[in-house]
């Protein structure tokens, strides 16, 4: 990997959206998109999002957890503590980093409502710090049958 690419913060930017798009639309194709597939999707657009702003500040997070990169990203761009928040609360469904998860539970319909939710507040959050106009173009509505 070359030094350009390791700091092309749009390509990380371009893909959280595809992700969020993707896991939003989800709720309409629940025999493809379970609530586990959408959290996961939507906690991968969270991460490249928020690598994404890193990128766009000329700086490489040490961790990638969540977790990790919310504290991380408060020394240079802070977050407003209720989204940091939400962000850290996405872990509670599963443990995303060791090697044996110890911690998995399926969100409910509403809580997707709610992650899907963050995941968009983290979407306006990369386009207010980096300047560039994203595309999410889905709305939360009710899971279909």
């Amino acid at each position: 990997m070359n030094h350009v690419s390791a700091l092309d913060w749009e390509e990380h930017i371009t893909a959280g959206c595809k992700y969020l798009k993707t896991a939003g639309n989800g709720l309409a194709r629940p025999l493809v998109f379970n609530n586990e597939l959408i959290y996961q999707l939507t906690a991968m657009a969270v991460e490249k999002l928020l690598v994404g702003i890193f990128q766009y500040h000329h700086k490489m997070p040490a961790d990638h957890t969540l977790d990790g990169l919310v504290d991380e990203l408060t020394l240079f761009c802070p977050l407003d503590k209720d989204l940091a928040d939400s962000i850290k609360g996405l872990g509670r469904f599963d443990d995303m980093c060791p090697l044996v998860p110890v911690n998995r539970s399926i969100p409910n319909d509403m809580e997707i409502k709610t992650i899907l939710a963050v995941g968009q507040k983290v979407a306006s959050f990369a386009e207010k710090k980096c300047g560039s106009p994203l595309t999410v173009d889905y709305e939360l509505g009710d899971r279909k049958e």
